[in-house]
């Protein structure tokens, strides 16, 4: 029993790790949406002749932002691999080979991965975790975690950038005398500029939309099919990894007994 503590405390080494990564990330993204970020500002268009009244960001995302979020992502991947590892030492005898985590692309490769890599007594505890994307070919998997663990098997800086939504609008108040034309748009934040166009209108006047918005920081990544908050998916990868861990060592308690 003291052989599997020993065995599995580099993973619960990296847990510990990765939630201190996940905290440090969110604080210094608190600490960034807590100062002046963002500014509403009025632009001129010289195509159209319109006034563009738009929300844009007045700085950068912190670098230290990528930095804590490439940390608790390689972090936790570390975690996954060596509960792997531990479970492989302790069922089959230790060997220098490396064993990775079995991430799959579905449940026939999940199958011949652990046919090839680990002790039969373990398949159950892999298979419960479901390590491969989400498909109409087969139930379960989750495509968020399985993104993210290809994210940190891809060995590069997890890139970040913003994401802003409307969270309410109301009719804008406007002071003037002449409007030739009035558009009042449905705002769609465009990542490279780091800005939303909100309002645009031909005319004499002074024009203030009320509205509410929520931002958050994104993971910025070609293989996720959409935005994906970097806190909460963090924060998911994270779940899987200390439930892996936990699991693995439960069960290989289990065996030595």
């Amino acid at each position: 029993m003291l052989n599997v503590i020993v065995e599995f405390a580099p993973a619960r080494d990296s847990i510990s790790w990765a939630k201190d990564a996940i905290s440090e990330f969110d604080e210094s993204a608190k600490r960034f949406f807590d100062g002046e970020f963002a500014q509403v500002v009025t632009d001129f268009d010289p195509k159209s002749g319109e006034n563009v009244q738009k929300l844009r960001f007045r700085q950068p995302l912190p670098r230290e932002l990528a930095r804590k979020a490439t940390e608790a992502l390689t972090t936790t991947r570390h975690a996954f691999d060596q509960a792997a590892f531990a479970a492989r030492n302790l069922t089959t005898g230790h060997s220098r080979k490396s064993v990775y985590f079995p991430w799959s692309q579905n449940p026939v490769d999940l199958e011949k991965l652990l046919s090839e890599r680990f002790d039969q007594r373990l398949w159950n505890v892999f298979r419960a975790h479901e390590p491969y994307p989400r498909s109409h070919t087969h139930s379960g998997g989750d495509d968020i975690i399985r993104s993210l663990a290809r994210l940190a098997n891809n060995k590069h800086t997890v890139g970040l950038s913003i994401h802003a939504h409307i969270a309410s609008m109301g009719l804008p108040s406007i002071h003037g005398k002449i409007i030739q034309s009035l558009k009042v748009l449905t705002p769609r934040w465009d990542s490279a500029k780091n800005e939303a166009d909100l309002i645009r209108w031909i005319g004499d006047v002074e024009i203030n939309g009320n509205y509410e918005f929520r931002f958050d920081v994104v993971l910025k990544d070609t293989g996720l099919s959409q935005p994906v908050s970097a806190s909460d998916g963090l924060h998911a990868f994270f779940r899987k990894a200390e439930s892996v861990v936990k699991d693995l060592q439960a069960r290989c308690l289990e065996i030595s007994e």
